[in-house]
């Protein structure tokens, strides 16, 4: 910090960096007096993952000549979760126990505000915060060193490297030592990434004469059989990365549109030794291509009702109404929202619906039947038990959400579709992008390129296609013909979104919490209460896993 003297007034100024980091802390929710460090959660973590693997010696380096200083070093992950901590002084290693600093906990600046760690990974480049520029007043006891650590060859950030000293006073001797170590990681993931794609290599040439369309997939090699190239356009190539990433050890079975409008069913499994290094068998599915990337129908069973009621349910902006309309294949669709109800008025809406409801033949929508009051969702009920009525279909939110009459005429219909969030769509993200396009600009002719295609797949959409369609209704006003590029996009959406990089059990993780939230109209202490979690540490999740409330 620089001081700064005015008559008899010194007060102290922080620098830009630390001055803007103070900003983000503030608008994270994080207080200078925080001291919910005991409910900071710790997520497991694998301690043979790529990054401790190609750090170990190095910090076993650092460790050696580093003994005798009171220094330590800290090692964090692409999310800032604690992976490696060392302690020359086990009196710092006890406080920082003291305060949860441990194994799995995220230092990102909107769990605990500004240090070296968060701020480091926020900015992207190398930092020191010394004792009186850390935002809470916990950590204005250290000093910290971090440097960004950056694979040579995907140029994604793979975590931060730290030093850590007690006390107020910078060395800066420091800094070029820890851009070293940080160097020679980076090496070391680059050597790592070579005998990865020698492992990738050996393992398609392994399946690649086979009649199957084979794929392979790593980190910077994209490998393609025969069979595959006819099959796989370059749009594809980016879904299937997507999809490499997201990959476990055991190896599944999904169905995917690619870019031709053909549905693929994939084989995927990680190839041991390879990193994120995943094989694919792609068997072409003979149907006609699935447009609106619903799930299947789930059948439910209720012995009083007919089989011509279809529930179509999901968040809003998944496309309920465009699936109506797929449902109805050749009708005309006649569409009753209930939201009208707000400015033509009850006995108006009903009279209509009704008056259509006396007259068989074609089919009715009912949209946002959540919205329903029971007296006018019961009137509805009894209406769906007439013989003499057109095919009906209902959208709604979940029905987990829902409560009362508009339960009721859920639990009504035996044919029900469910429409997941677009976040969870990675796999259709190419034909849904082809088809918006064309219903945006039938004259344009523009390709997303296979970075443009990632960078959509990594967002949260907490929108879903109604923001998806704005995101490209921007793209169509600057370009209709040629690559869309990044520049191309929305700058917001020019950076991949974190929440996007969670692991499936983080991902499984987020949506528990976001039903529970739902279930109790966003109350956090009975969702925590639900949970059995604090609130403090409910605080902490929302905060780490970019859960945004609506």
């Amino acid at each position: 910090m620089r001081a700064r003297q005015s008559g008899q007034l010194r007060t102290l100024v922080p620098r830009s960096e630390i001055e803007l980091s103070w900003k983000r802390s503030r608008l994270c929710g994080v207080a200078p007096e925080f001291d919910g460090f005991d409910d900071l959660p710790a997520v497991e973590f694998d301690p043979r993952g790529h990054l401790l693997d190609a750090a170990s010696p190095v910090l076993d380096q650092m460790s050696n000549a580093l003994a005798g200083t009171a220094y330590s070093l800290l090692l964090a992950d692409r999310d800032c979760r604690l992976i490696y901590r060392w302690f020359d002084n086990p009196r710092v290693e006890s406080t920082l126990d003291t305060l949860g600093i441990r194994g799995g906990v995220s230092m990102a600046e909107e769990a605990v505000g500004t240090n070296a760690l968060g701020t480091a990974l926020e900015t992207r480049q190398g930092i020191v915060v010394n004792g009186a520029e850390h935002y809470v007043e916990r950590f204005k006891n250290f000093t910290c060193y971090g440097h960004p650590i950056w694979h040579p060859v995907t140029k994604r950030l793979e975590g931060v490297l730290d030093i850590t000293s007690a006390g107020s006073r910078a060395d800066p001797l420091l800094a070029p030592f820890l851009t070293r170590a940080a160097n020679d990681i980076e090496q070391r993931l680059l050597d790592k990434a070579k005998a990865s794609e020698r492992v990738l290599l050996t393992a398609f040439q392994a399946v690649s004469r086979q009649r199957r369309a084979i794929a392979a997939i790593g980190d910077d090699m994209v490998l393609t059989n025969r069979a595959a190239l006819d099959l796989l356009g370059p749009p594809d190539y980016a879904v299937l990365r997507m999809l490499a990433e997201d990959a476990s050890s055991r190896p599944r079975t999904l169905d995917i549109a690619v870019s031709s409008g053909a549905r693929m069913r994939v084989g995927l499994a990680r190839v041991p030794g390879a990193g994120t290094g995943t094989l694919f068998h792609l068997d072409p599915i003979d149907e006609r291509p699935a447009v609106s990337g619903a799930a299947p129908r789930i059948p439910v069973a209720h012995p009083a009702v007919r089989a011509d009621l279809v529930l179509v349910t999901g968040d809003r902006g998944t496309g309920r109404s465009t699936e109506a309309r797929r449902l109805a294949r050749a009708d005309e669709v006649e569409f009753h929202n209930c939201a009208e109800i707000a400015y033509t008025g009850t006995q108006p809406w009903v009279r209509r619906l009704l008056s259509r409801l006396d007259s068989p033949g074609g089919t009715v929508c009912v949209e946002n039947v959540n919205l329903l009051p029971d007296p006018i969702a019961d009137i509805l009920a009894e209406a769906l038990d007439s013989r003499d009525r057109p095919r009906l279909i209902l959208t709604s939110l979940p029905p987990d959400t829902l409560t009362g009459g508009p339960a009721t005429l859920a639990a009504m219909c035996p044919d029900r579709v469910e429409l997941k969030p677009l976040r969870n769509r990675t796999a259709d993200l190419t034909t849904i992008t082809a088809r918006m396009v064309r219903e945006l600009d039938p004259a344009a002719d523009i390709r997303l390129l296979p970075t443009v295609l990632e960078l959509l797949g990594a967002q949260p959409w907490p929108g879903n296609l109604h923001e998806l369609r704005a995101v490209l209704a921007h793209v169509l006003q600057h370009r209709r013909r040629g690559d869309v590029t990044v520049n191309d996009l929305p700058e917001r959406y020019r950076v991949a979104s974190r929440a996007r990089r969670l692991s499936a059990r983080e991902r499984a993780e987020r949506d528990v919490i976001v039903e529970a939230l739902r279930r109790h109209n966003g109350n956090k202490l009975r969702a925590a209460s639900e949970l059995g979690i604090s609130r403090t540490t409910l605080y902490a999740r929302l905060r780490a896993l970019r859960i945004i409330e609506r």
